[in-house]
């Protein structure tokens, strides 16, 4: 306790506030929340007089010079009003989400800078209670930010949460170039690097290349005291200056299952060289529909799928598992009937049906994001062939022993995917043949996500083994094609299709 209170009085004489002092002093959670009980009650300075109404204790009143350290970031006149400013936003106000706030504070780098000054000082003046490897304080970042969340969440009588609307809190700092620009005579080496790096950022430097070069273990103390003092200096001109207050909305995930039942519709937008060879798709026709409850233009959600059906192939039975990616969001709710009434807009269009429409989590994703090794699906395949189909063919093409085909890259897909040999295993296949046509036979095949299900019929010129054809030994092709299940038990199922 005593060198503790040493401690706290040598930063107070240099003009450290009374918070930066608790951040070297490694303040917990709780002690930056109730700063000024925190300071009576480990005995670094006496409680004033208080008001038997007031509940925390006060210390003495003190002109305070612009903190060294964190620059007047602390300064209660600085954080007082915040918490209010976001209550009577107006732009604040527009958000209509129910899981809170989250905050984004961006902090000049002069204050590492400062940081690593007094790093230096206290390890010569206190050297069994400071450590060149060990940071001697609680960062300037977290510390605000723990102020901050605690007001916000008085005021706005909403929790902190990773969901909810971000509140960007930026400072500035005037000279801030100048004085880090004194830190090319510290250590030239590390700038000359940055410069002759592609990569690096045109930054002078940033807040990771800072932490990684600059600090007590790896440069000279007497370098760098050459160039910048130790303690730092501030003056009432030199002080840090909230920007202004912006908001970003949550980024909100909807999952649900899609019927595709035109064979003349595109999964996604289809563009070739810049010119559109459809108009509509089965992303935009969703994303029409959902996209305004939450506020958002339709460019911005980012649609994704379990695979992919080609144009001309439908897909039917309990659809096919998508999730779209709104940032941005306005809101963060889906209430059932808005739900309801997605599910009956998109399903006017007549090409396609969606269902269990419902809001999910960041870290279900992985259901849909997963490796497909191990995910099944189910086709139906309605095929010609050159002869009649005989007993013998269905007998040849139905089998409930799995087998292993090897597919060169289609030549369809050639343009767009690399040559490789892929192996897909194929579970079972099923066929009958059809009583109007005698050249016609529909087959059911379930297979390994990935199957080129048309040149597993054809052989696509024997690149696909074995092949239908080459099963039955006879030319055989394709007509139609539709998926009839993916075995994908997400996202749940929510019975709606009675209340439509």
């Amino acid at each position: 306790m005593g060198q503790q209170k040493e401690i706290y009085e040598y930063l107070r004489s240099i003009d450290c506030c009374r918070v930066c002092c608790l951040r070297f002093l490694k303040a917990t959670k709780e002690e930056f929340v109730e700063a000024q009980a925190t300071i009576v009650k480990r005995g670094l300075e006496d409680e004033q007089e208080t008001d038997e109404n007031e509940s925390q204790p006060k210390l003495k009143k003190t002109k305070e010079n612009v903190c060294i350290a964190c620059l007047g970031l602390f300064d209660e006149g600085q954080l007082s009003t915040l918490a209010n400013e976001v209550k009577e936003s107006v732009e604040y106000k527009r958000y209509n989400c129910e899981a809170g706030f989250l905050t984004s504070i961006s902090l000049p780098i002069a204050l590492h800078l400062r940081q690593l000054a007094l790093w230096f000082e206290l390890i010569e003046r206190f050297p069994l209670a400071y450590r060149p490897g060990t940071p001697p304080d609680i960062p300037a970042k977290d510390a605000v930010k723990i102020i901050i969340i605690h007001r916000l969440e008085q005021t706005l009588g909403k929790p902190f949460s990773v969901d909810g609307v971000t509140v960007n809190v930026p400072f500035s700092y005037a000279t801030e170039q100048a004085e880090l620009s004194k830190l090319a005579g510290v250590s030239p080496g590390v700038f000359a690097d940055r410069k002759s790096h592609k990569h690096c950022r045109k930054d002078f430097i940033t807040r990771n290349a800072f932490e990684k070069h600059f600090t007590p273990s790896v440069i000279d103390r007497t370098a760098f005291r050459k160039y910048y003092p130790f303690p730092p200096t501030s003056c009432e001109e030199e002080r840090l200056v909230r920007g202004e207050l912006t908001f970003t909305g949550p980024t909100i995930f909807v999952a649900g299952r899609y019927n595709k039942l035109s064979r003349a519709l595109s999964q996604t937008p289809w563009v070739i060289e810049g010119k559109r060879l459809m108009e509509e798709s089965v992303q935009e026709t969703i994303v029409a529909a959902i996209a305004p409850h939450f506020g958002v233009s339709d460019e911005r959600l980012i649609f994704s799928s379990s695979g992919r059906e080609d144009v001309d192939v439908r897909c039917l039975g309990k659809g096919r598992p998508f999730v779209l990616e709104i940032p941005g969001a306005m809101c963060d709710q889906l209430p059932e009937q808005t739900a309801i009434e997605m599910e009956r807009n998109v399903g006017s269009s007549k090409t396609v049906v969606i269902r269990d429409l419902q809001l999910v989590k960041r870290e279900d994703l992985v259901n849909i994001r997963g490796d497909d090794a191990d995910k099944r699906k189910f086709y139906r395949a309605l095929c010609v062939t050159k002869s009649p189909v005989t007993p013998d063919t269905v007998k040849l093409l139905c089998t409930d022993e799995p087998f292993v085909v090897q597919q060169v890259t289609p030549l369809r897909v050639l343009h767009r995917r690399p040559l490789l040999a892929r192996p897909r295993t194929v579970y079972k296949v099923r066929a009958q043949p059809c009583r109007d046509n005698p050249h016609a036979i529909v087959i059911d095949i379930e297979s390994q996500a990935g199957t080129y299900i048309k040149e597993l019929v054809h052989g696509d010129f024997g690149r696909t083994t074995p092949s239908f054809r080459s099963i039955i030994g006879a030319p055989i092709d394709i007509q139609a094609l539709d998926v009839m299940a993916i075995d994908l038990d997400w996202p749940k199922s929510l019975e709606r299709e009675k209340m439509h």
